[in-house]
């Protein structure tokens, strides 16, 4: 089923060398019914919708595999393949599919495809996310050819916003599927308004336009997905005319870019929150050792230890300077705005005097030695956060060893690279964005003691735990009352971060640069969607 890059670049009508690319694909991909080529920063790990639900994987899946539910531009929840759906009672959805919608092999999209999705996707061997997290509370029954009741353990008044998480995919080419069997395009048949054609890792993913789509027709009949990790080199590729929209531009070239003939950007601020991760469990953590390079009890456990790194940096001049703008400094789970923010919580103001009396407090009076890992191509200038973060916390005696990794290798290591399949690293750089719209995600998945069982805590690399947060946790996840829940959701938030189980930098401001024969408005959920992408005018 994979496609030879080069028959489709022909296919298009494009010459095949090198130099005759680059001039003819700007022009192209702003042709209405033509070509789109999109320059991304991240790669993505898996054409396995159900892989790892991060930014990059899927901002390419939603292109291929549709949703029960779809979520706006602003999060907002709207129909997908589902037409409608209502609350029975407190523990009862139902979900009517819609009519006419198909996979692209032609099949009709069944209750019975959506049930066994939702199977598969809590039981991917090897997934880097586990969709139980979302799924885990779930019963899924088939009313009638059209209805899906969705039955929960406990109240759930988030069912619709849940549900946008997850891919359908097709129970015939899926039973038995391995993720293999995605990247190589055997098993990926979606519902979506674009077709698989081919994927080749580091290079691009090709997409063809599915005509047969329920919804709107996209204007591309061809999308390109290039990832080009150096942000200078998607500055360049734009430029050139090799691509016709990047994300992630780099903050050092707002400034220039404002300036170039053709060339226009595109803010949103995102969902998420970028933040530093301790490893809370282990009695000894790997990374941390004394001065001397002796062990040391994990110095984590310790609150004073964890609010004097908190006290050590300046989140505003992370923000501001390291980012140039391109962030705001993060004071908690979720920005302002967004269902379960507290208004209590404000950003800590750096202290270092302060920070460096509670290490001393707690037995490091000359601090000690870790390392802060890191991906270096998934956040705008994370390499440079990284640096940053040591150089701050030298300020209070901490001496610290960056290693920064691509995001491919740094997630597997940071969710199962210890010992037994355990979280490795001892102190981290890593992001997550409130994917449903509200903060129940980052609260269940980030704060929650780690439940496997129960799908709690399934990005908890940390393994931070706290048996009172939990219980407020799972109180306000079964309150259905909207006023209730919000203040339930805003004390879990205040309790955490005063806490420290996790210390919040900053939230992106997502940063698109297209032509300008392009229009596009960016979304809050940091996607790159060629269904988003229209010719200007």
């Amino acid at each position: 089923m994979k496609t030879d890059r080069r028959m489709f670049l022909g296919g298009l009508g494009l010459a095949l060398m090198p130099g005759a690319l680059l001039r003819g694909a700007a022009a192209y991909a702003v042709t209405p019914d033509g070509g789109l080529v999109i320059g991304m920063a991240s790669e993505t790990s898996s054409i396995d919708p159900h892989w790892h639900i991060v930014t990059a994987n899927s901002s390419v899946s939603q292109h291929i595999f549709d949703r029960l539910v779809h979520m706006d531009e602003h999060q907002g929840v709207v129909p997908g393949l589902a037409e409608s759906w209502k609350a029975i009672d407190d523990t009862t959805w139902e979900f009517t599919l819609r009519a006419g919608a198909s996979f692209h092999d032609g099949a009709p999209v069944t209750v019975e495809d959506l049930i066994f999705t939702y199977e598969r996707a809590q039981n991917v061997q090897g997934a880097i996310f586990n969709l139980r997290a979302y799924l885990g509370d779930k019963t899924f029954e088939k009313v009638d050819e059209r209805r899906l009741r969705v039955i929960t353990k406990s109240a759930n008044p988030i069912v619709p916003n849940e549900l946008t998480a997850v891919a359908i995919i097709s129970k015939a080419h899926g039973e038995g599927a391995s993720s293999e069997d995605y990247n190589s395009g055997k098993a990926t048949i979606g519902s979506g308004p674009y077709r698989f054609v081919s994927y080749t890792p580091g290079q691009s993913i090709v997409l063809a336009r599915n005509d047969a789509y329920w919804g709107p027709k996209p204007a591309w009949a061809k999308v390109e997905i290039r990832p080009i990790a150096n942000g200078g080199s998607r500055v360049a590729a734009l430029q050139s005319g090799d691509v016709a929209l990047i994300d992630s531009v780099p903050p050092a070239d707002m400034a220039h870019l404002a300036g170039v003939s053709g060339i226009k950007t595109t803010k949103a601020t995102a969902n998420r929150m970028v933040f530093l991760f301790f490893d809370h469990n282990r009695e000894t953590t790997p990374y941390a050792k004394a001065n001397d390079g002796s062990e040391i009890p994990n110095p984590f456990r310790d609150l004073r230890v964890r609010q004097a790194f908190n006290l050590a940096l300046d989140k505003a001049a992370i923000a501001n300077r390291i980012l140039s703008d391109a962030g705001e400094a993060a004071s908690q789970l979720v920005p302002e705005g967004i269902f379960g923010f507290n208004p209590e919580v404000s950003v800590t103001k750096a202290d270092a005097a302060k920070a460096k009396a509670l290490l001393a407090e707690a037995g490091f009076p000359e601090g000690f030695t870790v390392t802060l890992h890191g991906p270096n191509d998934r956040f705008i200038r994370d390499s440079a956060v990284l640096q940053a973060t040591a150089q701050m916390l030298a300020r209070i005696g901490v001496k610290v060893e960056v290693d920064a990794m691509p995001s491919n290798i740094f997630y597997k290591r940071a969710s199962s690279g210890g010992p037994d399949g355990v979280p490795e690293f001892s102190f981290f750089l890593v992001g997550y964005g409130a994917a449903t719209g509200e903060s129940s995600g980052p609260l269940r998945n980030l704060i929650h003691s780690y439940d496997k069982s129960k799908g709690y805590g399934s990005n908890n690399r940390g393994r931070y735990s706290n048996r009172e947060i939990d219980a407020l946790i799972e109180k306000g996840m079964a309150t259905v009352d909207d006023t209730a829940r919000k203040a339930i959701f805003e004390e879990c938030a205040g309790r955490a971060i005063a806490d420290v189980a996790l210390v919040p930098l900053y939230y992106p401001i997502s940063v698109w640069a297209e032509s300008d024969t392009l229009a596009f408005a960016g979304r809050s959920d940091e996607r790159t969607l060629a269904m988003d992408v229209q010719p200007a005018g």
